[in-house]
């Protein structure tokens, strides 16, 4: 009876359910705003290497941590790998205790580091919290494993021959991935990738990226670049690979310059070739007659060891081979006339040196100093000798032509003026030219002496009445004109010349007067 009465009744029943489920509403709301756990949604591991299981606690200070544990997704159920309890320790099943342990364990840390990840391990791992009063929380993450590839480069099947046909030049493999790699070349030439899939029997996949190319020898050692990308990398992985194009040598002729001459020393043809492989046959012939005497070949080099001939003159072959082909290359040998100039030149060589005085140039040179110029054999110091002689030469013209300046300027300077018989037209030959204008008396005016004049006139008249009368003698015959300007002298020097006076008596004739016209020239 006591029971029944303490017992409740049934009207009370609904309300103390109410209660209840309230109570755990709450309690569980403040589990979750409580605690919180938090771990990646997936995780990458790389084949053979570590991976880490992140997962963070986030305790509220109202709450104790009582445990934390790792569980595996397995088909048959979930298995423990690892719990942390803050009072009894660390536990973990035996066959994870060689590759398993928690990072830093503690309140708000539960992570694990798994060593040698093999395909085993993947699958879903959850990370629980256990916490009073609120208990568990969890939250779960996937681990994917990769396999890293392995890549490397390997050269085609045949070798490259400039001119071939198109060939796989090199082959670029990313070996055993998981997943798939991303494999492709990197070049500028207009060549093609060729990738092809191999799957392997542990779930992984090989990828070949072949790149295929006509060869050319301009590309000889050029730079391909194989370049793989795959998640298990941090960056992309990169390979070089340089191309062997090989070729026939290609060959070129040095030491003949054209200007080869008969006399001249110390003349050579070397033959050189660019080939790949590198040449090994090296060999010089003549074509039109045989090789002369006094010619050797030392490896790629024909020596003329003597002054070179006329007959040196011809058609020579060099030819060179390698593992790909035999080359050759012709060269015509024109021997030309020796140079038609002495061994040496003489030529004066003048030093010059200048001075200013009272702001006038004088050039003072010295006296010529003869050197010696010898001929080389060679172009560039002949070339040399011309240019010498000419400068010298035109120094010489140069001399030459100031002295001759200055000669005339002294002429000039030194000769007469001009004499007034210069000016007078000449008289006929029949005429005898009067005495120059220097040795003349000066001439003196009609106007001014009249009555001399024509006293003289009587005088002669008289005179010829006296030679009617009675021949003068030889002595007497002299003219009066004369003695008037001479009394006493009765001898005349042959170079005497008649005075002005006498000479106008004598051209005046009997009755007349004549007077040289010329005279009154100014």
């Amino acid at each position: 009876m006591l029971l029944n009465m303490i017992s409740p009744s049934p009207l009370r029943e609904p309300r103390k359910q109410r209660k209840v489920a309230l109570f755990y509403l709450l309690w569980s709301i403040t589990g979750v705003w409580g605690s919180q756990v938090i771990v990646p949604k997936q995780v990458n591991a790389v084949l053979g290497k570590n991976v880490t299981l992140d997962c963070t606690v986030d305790v509220g200070s109202n709450l104790t941590l009582t445990q934390s544990s790792w569980e595996r997704r397995l088909p048959t159920g979930s298995v423990t790998v690892a719990v942390y309890n803050p009072r009894f320790g660390i536990s973990i099943p035996p066959e994870f205790s060689q590759r398993l342990y928690f990072r830093s364990p503690s309140s708000h840390d539960a992570t694990i580091v798994l060593e040698n990840v093999g395909f085993s391990d993947v699958g879903m791992y959850t990370c629980k919290v256990a916490t009073f009063p609120l208990g568990n929380t969890q939250a779960s993450t996937t681990v994917t494993v990769l396999v890293e590839p392995k890549v490397y480069v390997s050269a085609g099947s045949t070798a490259l021959i400039d001119g071939g046909n198109e060939t796989v030049v090199a082959t670029c493999i990313a070996e055993r991935a998981r997943p798939v790699a991303e494999v492709s070349w990197e070049s500028n030439l207009f060549g093609q990738s060729d990738v092809q899939l191999y799957n392997e029997a542990n779930g992984t996949t090989s990828v070949q990226a072949r790149y295929l190319w006509q060869p050319t020898r301009h590309i000889q050692g050029h730079t391909l670049t194989c370049v793989v990308r795959h998640p298990a990398l941090q960056t992309d992985f990169r390979i070089p690979y340089q191309l062997n194009v090989q070729f026939a040598p290609d060959i070129s002729v040095v030491g003949y310059d054209g200007d080869w001459y008969a006399g001249r020393e110390n003349v050579q043809m070397t033959c050189k070739a660019n080939a790949n492989p590198p040449a090994h046959h090296f060999r010089w012939i003549r074509l039109d007659s045989e090789m002369p005497e006094g010619v050797e070949v030392i490896n790629s080099t024909l020596l003329f060891l003597r002054p070179l001939q006329r007959n040196d003159s011809g058609v020579y072959r060099c030819e060179v081979a390698n593992d790909i082909n035999l080359r050759s290359r012709d060269v015509r040998i024109l021997i030309q006339d020796p140079p038609a100039m002495p061994s040496t030149i003489t030529a004066p060589v003048l030093t010059a040196s200048s001075s200013l005085v009272d702001d006038k140039a004088h050039v003072l040179l010295s006296s010529p100093t003869l050197q010696a110029i010898p001929v080389d054999q060679s172009r560039a110091e002949r070339s040399n000798s011309i240019a010498v002689a000419g400068a010298v030469m035109g120094a010489v013209l140069a001399l030459f032509l100031i002295t001759v300046f200055i000669i005339v300027i002294i002429t000039a300077r030194k000769a007469p003026p001009p004499a007034f018989s210069d000016k007078v037209i000449d008289l006929p030959p029949t005429h005898k030219p009067p005495p120059p204008y220097s040795e003349r008396t000066p001439t003196v005016p009609l106007g001014v002496h009249a009555s001399q004049v024509a006293w003289l006139c009587q005088a002669r008249r008289a005179e010829r009445r006296f030679e009617q009368t009675d021949p003068p003698k030889p002595e007497a015959q002299s003219s009066r004109c004369r003695q008037l300007k001479q009394p006493e002298s009765t001898q005349q020097s042959p170079t005497h010349q008649p005075s002005h006076l006498e000479w106008v008596c004598h051209q005046s004739g009997t009755d007349r007067v004549y007077i040289n016209h010329r005279e009154h020239y100014v």
